[in-house]
C-alpha cells in the first residue's frame, strides 16, 4: 500500500499548528506549522438493545420503509460517549437553529410541526417522529390529526392548494438525495412569496439534519417520551426500535419540546439585538443541553493551549503537542468477538451524476429564497458551520474535508461537492512547494469518488470514509457495525468529530438541494475545469449571474480581513448572498421581519406582498403587477412575484411587449 494520504494525529506528539482561536463568532486565526505567518481566518460558513413491543394489533396504513442494508446484528451502546451533543458549541447551534425555525413566523408553529412530522415519517426517524407528535399534542392538535400524518394518502387528502404544495415540497425533502426541480420551485411560487419559501427550505434543512443524526446514531429517547409515544402512536406503527437505550447512562433525560423549548426560545429572544450586526450573537443563558441529554457535559468550552481540543476533552490542556493519553484508542476497541465490518455488503456506487429532467419552468432568481435571508435562523447555522470549519481539532481539518466530500457525493449535494473539493484543492496548494498542484496530487481528490479501490488510504481512513459514504443518504445506511468499526480506530472525541460532519453536512446538503443553489463563480469554475474528467457533472447549480452566490469561503475570509483592518463590521449574510439582507427587526413581534411584513406594527397580520394596504387574502392582484391572480395562474406566472422570471421586467410589461414572462432570456 502506498503511503497514507493523511495520518491520524499521534496521541502524544503532533506539530504545533494553532496560535489563536476565537470561539463564539466562528472566526479562527492560526499560523502554519513553522509558526512564521498568519495562515487563515476561518469564518463560519458551514449534522441498540431495542425492546420491540410485541403487540398484535391492527395498525393504520403507513408509508413503506426503505430496505436496510444487510449487516451483522449488533446493538448500539454507549452512545452518550460519541454523541455530537458532547461538542457543546456545535450542538447548542443546532438547538438554537431548530427552535428558531419552528417558532411562529410566516408559517405558524403548528403548520411547521405538522410538516416536520410528515418529513420525519418519510425519513424514518423514530425519535423525531415522537418529538414532533408530542409537540403537536402540546400545541393542542388532536391525536386523530397527528396520526393522520402517517398515512400514505395524507397529501391527497389535503384540500387547500397552498397547504398541499408545501407538503409536496416537504415530501420531496424527506429523502436525500432530494428530488427538487425548477417545477418544484415554480409550484411553490404559485402560492408563496420568496421569503416564505426561504423559511420552508430552512425548516426542511434543519429537519433533515435532525433526522440524519437520528439515523446515523439512533437517539436513546427519554423514558417519558417513549411511554407517551407507545401509548398514543402505537396505532400508526410507532415502535421505540433502535431508539431504546441500552443503559441508564446513554438514555436522554428529556425531550427538547414543550415547555423546555418555549423557555429556551424566550431566552434567545431576550438576548437578541436585532438591529445591530456588530452585536454578539444571541446565546442561551441556561444549560438546556444537559437538561435534555442528562449527560453532564461540561459547560467549559475554553481551549487553554489553542490546540483545537476544549479543555474537558484534553488530557494535557496546557500542552499543544498532545491531548490524548497513551492507550486511549486501544481501550476504545470493541471486544475481539465483535464481527468484522462487512465491506462487500456496503461497497456501492455512491456517486451518481445528476440528470437534469425536462421541466416546464426554468430556474430563476434562486438567490431570493437563499436560507441566509432568515437571519433569525442563521444565528444557529453560522454557529454550526463556524465550529465545523474552525481548523484542526482531534482530527486534521483536511481529513474532515475528505470525509465531508465522500458524504456529499453520497447525499447528492452538488454545491457541497464543489465546495468540499475546492477546499481540498487549497490544501494541496498549501502543501506544494511551488504552489502548483500536480496531476498526481489531484489523485488525492479524484480517489474520493471510488475510495475502496484506491491505495491511498489507511484502514482508519477507510473506516471513516465508509462512515461518510453510508451516512450520506437519508435514511442512512449506517448500522451499529459502522460504529464498531470506528471504535476499532478512533477515540470517542474523534468519533464525535466524524458525527459533526453529519450534523453540519446534512443541513447543508438538504438546504442546497432544496434551493438548487447557484454556486459561486470561483468554485464552480474550478470544478468545471477539474472534475468532469472523472464523470462529475454540475446538475442544476449553474445559473444566471443575478442568482449566483458571490464569493467562495476563502474569498469571504479576505473580505473579513479587509473589513477588520478598516475597522468596518462584517455583515456575513449580505456578503454571502451578494444582496443586502435586511436586518431582523420585528417591531410587532410576530416572527416576521419588518422588511417582509406588510403590517409591521400589527402582530395579527403580515401578508400584504405589494404593500398596497390590501391584505393578500383580499387582494385580486397580490403582487401588484397589473395581472390578476386568476390571470397569473392561467398563464403560469407567479401571483406573489411581479417579475416571475427575475429579468428586470414585470410580467404585465412583458406580456405587452410580446416576450415570455417565464423566460429570463427574453426581455
Amino acid at each position: 500500500m502506498a503511503p497514507t494520504l493523511l495520518l491520524l494525529r499521534d496521541p502524544v506528539v503532533r506539530p504545533f499548528k494553532h496560535s489563536l482561536r476565537l470561539t463564539r463568532p466562528g472566526l479562527r486565526q492560526y499560523v502554519d506549522n513553522k509558526g512564521t505567518a498568519m495562515k487563515r481566518i476561518q469564518i463560519g460558513v458551514f449534522a441498540a438493545l431495542a425492546t420491540l413491543l410485541a403487540a398484535c394489533e391492527t395498525t393504520q396504513a403507513v408509508r413503506d420503509p426503505a430496505p436496510q442494508a444487510a449487516a451483522p446484528s449488533q446493538p448500539f451502546y454507549d452512545r452518550h460517549k460519541i454523541d455530537v451533543a458532547n461538542l457543546r458549541e456545535l450542538y447548542e447551534g443546532m438547538m438554537i437553529g431548530d427552535m428558531m425555525i419552528h417558532a411562529d413566523a410566516m408559517f405558524s408553529a403548528e403548520a411547521k410541526w405538522k410538516m416536520t412530522l410528515y418529513q420525519m415519517v418519510g425519513a424514518q426517524s423514530g425519535h423525531y417522529q415522537a418529538r414532533s407528535a408530542y409537540q403537536l399534542a402540546y400545541l393542542g392538535v388532536p391525536l386523530e390529526e397527528i396520526r393522520a400524518l402517517w398515512s400514505p394518502d395524507y397529501i391527497d387528502s389535503i384540500s387547500d392548494p397552498r397547504e398541499k404544495v408545501a407538503f409536496e415540497f416537504i415530501d420531496a425533502m424527506s429523502k436525500l438525495p432530494a428530488s427538487v426541480t425548477a417545477d418544484t420551485h415554480a409550484s411553490l411560487r404559485q402560492h408563496y412569496t420568496d421569503r416564505q419559501i426561504a423559511e420552508l427550505m430552512e425548516m426542511a434543512a434543519f429537519n433533515a439534519s435532525n433526522a440524519a443524526m437520528d439515523s446515523v446514531l439512533p437517539i436513546p429517547t427519554d423514558a417519558n417520551t417513549v411511554a407517551w409515544a407507545t401509548e398514543n402512536l402505537r396505532a400508526v406503527g410507532w415502535r421505540v426500535g433502535a431508539n431504546a437505550s441500552s443503559s441508564a447512562a446513554e438514555q436522554r433525560a428529556a425531550l427538547f419540546a414543550g415547555d423546555l423549548m418555549t423557555q429556551a426560545h424566550q431566552e434567545i429572544l431576550a438576548n437578541w439585538v436585532r438591529d445591530d450586526i456588530t452585536a454578539p450573537a444571541a446565546d442561551l443563558d441556561s444549560d438546556w443541553l444537559n437538561r435534555v441529554t442528562g449527560y453532564a457535559i461540561s459547560q467549559v468550552t475554553f481551549d487553554s493551549d489553542s490546540d483545537g481540543i476544549e479543555d474537558p476533552f484534553d488530557a494535557f490542556p496546557l500542552d499543544p503537542t498532545r491531548w490524548l493519553p497513551r492507550g486511549a484508542r486501544e481501550a476504545n476497541r470493541p471486544a475481539a468477538s465483535t464481527p468484522a465490518f462487512p465491506v462487500d455488503v456496503f461497497d456501492i456506487d455512491y456517486y451518481t451524476a445528476p440528470v437534469m429532467p425536462k421541466t416546464r419552468y426554468a430556474f430563476s432568481d434562486r438567490i431570493r429564497f437563499d436560507t441566509e435571508w432568515t437571519r433569525q435562523n442563521a444565528m444557529g447555522t453560522s454557529r454550526i458551520e463556524g465550529y465545523f470549519a474552525a481548523g484542526d481539532r482531534a482530527l486534521p481539518m483536511k481529513f474532515l474535508w475528505q470525509v465531508f466530500v465522500v458524504y456529499q457525493l453520497s447525499s447528492g449535494c452538488v454545491h457541497c461537492q464543489v465546495h468540499g473539493t475546492r477546499w481540498l484543492y487549497e490544501f494541496l496548494e498549501d502543501e506544494s512547494e511551488s504552489g502548483a498542484v500536480s496531476d498526481a496530487a489531484m489523485g488525492d481528490i479524484y480517489d474520493l469518488f471510488d475510495f475502496e479501490r484506491s491505495e491511498r488510504f489507511s484502514e482508519p481512513e477507510l473506516a471513516a470514509l465508509r462512515f461518510g459514504r453510508d451516512a450520506g443518504p437519508l435514511p442512512s445506511r449506517i448500522t451499529a457495525a459502522h460504529i464498531e468499526e470506528l471504535r476499532r480506530h478512533y477515540a470517542d472525541r474523534e468519533i464525535q468529530e466524524l458525527m459533526m460532519i453529519v450534523a453540519a453536512g446534512s443541513r447543508l446538503a438538504a438546504g442546497q438541494q432544496a434551493n438548487v443553489t447557484v454556486t459561486d463563480r470561483t468554485s464552480m469554475g474550478w470544478a468545471l475545469r477539474a472534475l468532469p474528467k472523472i464523470g462529475w457533472r454540475p446538475g442544476g447549480h449553474l445559473g444566471r449571474p443575478q442568482e449566483q452566490r458571490r464569493l467562495f469561503m476563502s474569498e469571504i475570509e479576505m473580505v473579513a480581513i479587509s473589513k477588520a483592518m478598516a475597522g468596518e463590521p462584517l455583515d456575513f449574510a449580505s456578503e454571502w448572498v451578494g444582496l443586502n439582507v435586511p436586518l431582523a427587526v420585528d417591531s410587532d413581534g410576530d416572527g416576521v421581519e419588518d422588511a417582509f411584513d406588510g403590517y409591521p406594527d400589527d402582530p395579527a397580520q403580515w401578508e400584504d406582498t405589494d404593500r398596497d394596504g390590501i391584505g393578500d387574502a383580499r387582494d385580486d392582484d397580490i403582487d401588484g403587477d397589473g395581472l390578476s391572480n386568476a390571470q397569473e395562474r392561467r398563464i403560469g406566472t407567479f401571483p406573489y412575484k411581479a417579475d416571475s422570471d427575475a429579468d428586470g421586467i414585470d410580467d404585465q410589461a412583458e406580456r405587452r411587449a410580446g416576450t415570455d414572462p417565464l423566460d429570463p432570456q427574453q426581455f
